[in-house]
């Protein structure tokens, strides 16, 4: 694996022992990076909602690249908020880590977060230095929340490429 040798983990463990990360830090950083984002975007739908002088309705229609980001924003939000109250079954659990993380990196990707992509290969990397236990199995609860909104961010994908070829 990438995480045991080669060209790759040297520079991850050069970035990451300059930042000074652990697991905890970078889960943590993750979390709040997807709740601050959705925050920071219906500041943004606020402001410009009321810049133009028209209801949420109407902003949506001239925009459907907002719309679509707006529902991207709210799955974050949730996810977010799943990964918060599970945080301690993923940082004992290497295989749910590596799971939830490897779906999420690759949702993010798709949608175009790259802060979120960049978060989550740090906190793959990461989990290299979760101690196995006799538990092997993938925590439940956790991905039938990741496995639920991939059809959300999946549609949202396809709906901001079929925009942009318009």
């Amino acid at each position: 694996m990438i995480a045991k040798n080669g060209k790759i983990s040297r520079f991850f463990d050069r970035v990451i022992t300059g930042l000074h990360y652990n697991l905890r830090k970078a889960v943590n950083i993750y979390i709040a990076v997807l709740m601050i984002v959705p925050v920071a975007y219906f500041a943004y739908v606020a402001l410009a909602l009321n810049m133009n002088n028209m209801g949420l309705e109407a902003y949506f229609r001239q925009s459907p690249i907002t719309t679509v980001m707006f529902i991207v924003t709210l799955m974050d939000l949730i996810v977010a908020y799943v990964l918060y109250f599970r945080k301690p079954e993923l940082l004992t659990n290497r295989m749910t880590v590596i799971v939830t993380f490897s779906l999420l990196t690759f949702l993010q990707l798709m949608v175009g977060n790259i802060i979120s992509v960049i978060l989550g290969l740090i906190v793959l990397y990461l989990s290299k230095n979760i101690m196995p236990s006799r538990s092997t199995g993938i925590d439940k609860q956790t991905l039938a929340v990741i496995i639920g909104s991939t059809p959300f961010y999946l549609i949202c994908t396809w709906l901001l490429f079929t925009i942009g070829v318009k």
